[in-house]
């Protein structure tokens, strides 16, 4: 069976593409595997995964996997997102959120299976990523649950900056699998903007007929009715901030 991961760093859309892919009668994908499992077990519980054997999965995600086989089903892939905490000194990659995730561990794993396919999601828009991070906490609402319009979060600046050196750091690096692995970069701002075309997009590198899928049958959607400035009590400073030291966009 042809294999595939769904990598980048939470909050950019990962759970939107996953379920879009998904609606292909050739694809079973899975959710975020190794969130939840003990992280000395992420990556053999995501391997064993891969092969057809989902003993090592929290029992909702062996459940949901069973649920998805048939015998049309020629890709198997999951999500794979990795954090970008403040909680770092000197440089992102001593962030201990990272080494409980695994990160360099992944990587060199990723790289060794020369047929997986890295389909790579970024968030362009760094302010409105912020948005989604800080809001999703305040509400515990993460997937598909309309954010209030009256919600207001104020966001710390300097934790802030640190996230977003982090996230340049991850995407960067998570970047680089295009030397070792098939690898598409897909942007949350596409998918927003055209999710049948970007869908389209990622099914076509995975060699499938993007006419074959029903993306009617999607579900989750975008869970804010306004751009940043609508959510962010310190828009302006923040923007600023953030101006000055380079971090508006991703560096991809």
């Amino acid at each position: 069976m042809n294999k595939f991961v769904i990598v980048g760093t939470q909050r950019t859309g990962s759970s939107a593409l996953a379920e879009s892919i998904g609606m292909h009668p050739a694809v079973a994908c899975g959710w975020e595997w190794s969130l939840r499992v003990p992280w000395l077990r992420k990556i053999s519980a995501a391997e064993k995964a891969l092969a057809g054997d989902f003993s090592g999965l929290m029992n909702h995600e062996r459940q949901h996997m069973e649920g998805l086989f048939s015998d049309r089903i020629e890709w198997l892939g999951y999500r794979s997102l990795f954090s970008s905490s403040d909680k770092w000194l000197i440089a992102p990659r001593f962030s201990a959120a990272l080494f409980f995730d695994r990160f360099g561990e992944h990587l060199a794993w990723f790289r060794q299976q020369r047929g997986l396919h890295i389909i790579h999601i970024v968030r362009h828009d760094n302010l409105e990523w912020l948005k989604s991070k800080f809001v999703a906490v305040a509400t515990n609402a993460y997937v598909g649950t309309e954010y209030p319009d009256d919600l207001k979060v104020d966001i710390p600046l300097r934790a802030s900056v640190k996230r977003l050196q982090s996230k340049a750091w991850v995407d960067t690096m998570l970047s680089g699998l295009v030397e070792t692995n098939p690898y598409l970069l897909v942007r949350y701002e596409d998918l927003l903007r055209d999710r049948s075309e970007t869908v389209s997009k990622a099914l076509r590198f995975l060699q499938l007929d993007p006419a074959d899928a029903d993306l009617s049958q999607a579900k989750i959607a975008r869970q804010s009715t306004g751009d940043a400035s609508r959510y962010i009590s310190n828009y302006e400073l923040l923007q600023k901030t953030l101006q000055e030291k380079g971090l508006l966009t991703s560096p991809l």
